[in-house]
C-alpha cells in the first residue's frame, strides 16, 4: 500500500515535470496547460493563456503555442503583444482541431483575441463568440481582431457566433500576404434586427427607438426594406439615431413599415494602408447575418473554391465603394459555390479588374435573379461593372457601355445560332430572340447564316422591341449564303439592336 502510494506520488511529480519542461522544449513548443490553463469549459483560463501568449512572444525567435483539446473559457480578451511584423520572431497557435480546441468568452467583450505580428500558423482551433456554459449567449463582438499581420497562414480554423464579425482584419497596419486554407470556417456571425420605428427619404434614415451605435450597427452593415431587387441598402455612416445609406432610398420609408438590419460578416477585410494579397482557398462562409466575406482591401485577393451558403445578404461583398473612394484592385473568384444567400451572390462595390471564373450561382432567396444576374451592384453604377469579367457556363460576360450603343463583339464567347435552311422550304427563316437579360453585363447573340435557302431571315422577339420597333415586326436580313447577324440588348432603348454583315469570306 505504502509502495503504491509512493509510486503514485512519483508518477504525479514526473507528469508535472514533463508539463513544465514541455513549455521549454528545444523545438520551442509551449503547452498552455503548463501555464495553468484547464480547458475544462468551466475554469477561467484567461490569466493562464495570457501568460502563455506573453511568454511565447517574448521568447527569442518565438515558438509554437500548443492548445490541447478542450474548451478554454476566458473573462477578458487575449492580447498578442505588439510585434514588428517584419521581425524574425515567429509564433504559431496550434490546436488539435477546430472541433475539439475551442476558445470562448464567459463575459461580454469587444473581441476574444487581438492577433498581431508577422509569420506563423494559426491551425486547428475554433474561436467562438458564444459562452457554451450559458446557453450559447453571444458575448464577443468579434472572435478575432487582427492588426498588422503579415505572412499568416490560417488552416482548419473556425470563427463562429461572433456578435458582429467572425474575423475582422482592420485598416490599422500593413496586413499582407495572408492565406486561409484547409476548410477554414466563418459561420453564424452577426445578427439581424427587425423593427418598424424608422422613417427616411433620400440617403437618411432616422430611428425613433433603435440606437444604432449601442446596437452594434456598423458602417458596412445592410438595411433591407421590402422584398426583391432594390430592397437592400449599404450603411455608409452612423450619427446618433440616424444612418446614411447608399443608394438613396427608392421610395420614402414610413414609420410602421418593417425593416431589417443585417449586422456582421464572417470575414471582414477593411481598407487600410495596405491589406494586400490574400489567398482564400476552399473555405466555408455559412449563415452569417450580412455578407459571408467583405473584401475592402487594396488589391490582390484571390478566392478559390469553397462555399458561400445561407448568408443573410450576400456571399461576397467586394470593393470599398462610398466608404473609401479608392477601388479594390485585381481580385479573382474562381469556382466558388453560392447557394441560398439572401439578396445576391456577389455584390460589386467599386472593384477594378475583378475576374469571376465559373461560379455555381444558385438563385438568392429574396432579391436578384439567379445566374449571372446574382452578381450585382446595389448602386448600379457603371464603374461597378466595367472592369469586371465573368466566365459563366462557358460564356464570357463583360459590361457594355450603353452610351456608345456599339457592338462589343467577342465572337469566341457569345451565344450562336446557325441557320441552314433547305431550298425546298418556303417562307422566312425566323429567329426569335430571348427575353431581355436581367443582369448588367453584355448580352450578345450571333446568328450565322450558312444558307438561308433563298429566303430572307427575319429576327423577331416576343418579349422586347427589335431595333426600337415592335418585336414581332423585327428586322429582315436579305437571303444569302455565308453571312452573320449580330444582336445585343440595349437597356437604354429597351430593345434588341440587330445588324447584319456583308457575306463572310
Amino acid at each position: 500500500m505504502a509502495f503504491n502510494s509512493k509510486k503514485s506520488k512519483q508518477s504525479q511529480s514526473r507528469k508535472m515535470a514533463d508539463e513544465v519542461t514541455f513549455s521549454e522544449r528545444p523545438d520551442k513548443t509551449f503547452n498552455v496547460r503548463a501555464f495553468g490553463a484547464k480547458g475544462d469549459g468551466q475554469a477561467d483560463d484567461w490569466r493562464a493563456l495570457q501568460q502563455a501568449i506573453t511568454f511565447a512572444y517574448n521568447k527569442s525567435g518565438g515558438g509554437t503555442l500548443f492548445f490541447p483539446p478542450g474548451t478554454y473559457r476566458i473573462s477578458q480578451p487575449l492580447e498578442v503583444p505588439a510585434v514588428e511584423a517584419e521581425s524574425q520572431k515567429i509564433v504559431s497557435w496550434v490546436g488539435y482541431s477546430d472541433q475539439t480546441t475551442v476558445i470562448a468568452p464567459s463575459k461580454p467583450m469587444d473581441f476574444l483575441v487581438r492577433m498581431r505580428g508577422g509569420n506563423g500558423h494559426v491551425k486547428g482551433m475554433k474561436f467562438m463568440g458564444t459562452d457554451p456554459a450559458n446557453g450559447f449567449q453571444q458575448n464577443a463582438k468579434v472572435c478575432m481582431l487582427a492588426t498588422g499581420i503579415q505572412n499568416k497562414v490560417f488552416s482548419n480554423v473556425s470563427f463562429s457566433w461572433g456578435l458582429v464579425h467572425g474575423l475582422q482584419i482592420t485598416g490599422d497596419g500593413n496586413n499582407n500576404l495572408c492565406v486561409f486554407d484547409q476548410s477554414c470556417k466563418f459561420e453564424q456571425n452577426g445578427k439581424v434586427l427587425k423593427g418598424t420605428d424608422a422613417k427616411g427619404t433620400g440617403n437618411t434614415v432616422t430611428f425613433s427607438s433603435l440606437k444604432p451605435g449601442s446596437s452594434n450597427v456598423h458602417v458596412g452593415a445592410f438595411l433591407k426594406v421590402g422584398k426583391g431587387p432594390g430592397s437592400v441598402y449599404h450603411i455608409d455612416q452612423i450619427d446618433g439615431n440616424r444612418i446614411r445609406v447608399s443608394p438613396n432610398l427608392r421610395r420614402p420609408l414610413n414609420t410602421g413599415t418593417e425593416y431589417s438590419l443585417h449586422i456582421g460578416s464572417g470575414l471582414q477585410i477593411d481598407r487600410g494602408s495596405d491589406n494586400n494579397v490574400y489567398g482564400i482557398y476552399d473555405c466555408h462562409f455559412v449563415g452569417n447575418a450580412g455578407a459571408g466575406l467583405v473584401q475592402r482591401g487594396l488589391y490582390g485577393h484571390h478566392i478559390q473554391g469553397g462555399n458561400f451558403d445561407a448568408n443573410g445578404i450576400a456571399g461576397i461583398h467586394i470593393g470599398s465603394g462610398t466608404i473609401n473612394a479608392t477601388p479594390s484592385y485585381s481580385n479573382s473568384i474562381t469556382h466558388a459555390y453560392f447557394e441560398a444567400n439572401g439578396y445576391a451572390n456577389v455584390i460589386l462595390d467599386y472593384p477594378v479588374g475583378l475576374s469571376i471564373i465559373e461560379p455555381l450561382l444558385a438563385e438568392p432567396v429574396d432579391g436578384t435573379a439567379g445566374g449571372i444576374a446574382s452578381i450585382a451592384s446595389l448602386r448600379n453604377q457603371p464603374f461597378d461593372y466595367e472592369t469586371t469579367s465573368v466566365l459563366y457556363n462557358g460564356r464570357l460576360y463583360n459590361y457594355i457601355n450603353e452610351t456608345t450603343r456599339n457592338f462589343a463583339a467577342n465572337t469566341g464567347e457569345t451565344s450562336r445560332i446557325t441557320i441552314n435552311q433547305a431550298g425546298s422550304l418556303i417562307g422566312h427563316s425566323i429567329v426569335n430572340l430571348p427575353a431581355p437579360p436581367q443582369h448588367r453585363f453584355k448580352e450578345e447573340i450571333e446568328i450565322y447564316v450558312e444558307n438561308s435557302g433563298g429566303q430572307p431571315v427575319q429576327v423577331v422577339c416576343d418579349f422586347a422591341k427589335v431595333n426600337n420597333k415592335p418585336g414581332r415586326v423585327g428586322v429582315e436580313a436579305p437571303a444569302g449564303i455565308g453571312f452573320k447577324i449580330s444582336a445585343y440588348y440595349s437597356r437604354n432603348l429597351d430593345s434588341w439592336m440587330v445588324s447584319h454583315t456583308t457575306p463572310l469570306t
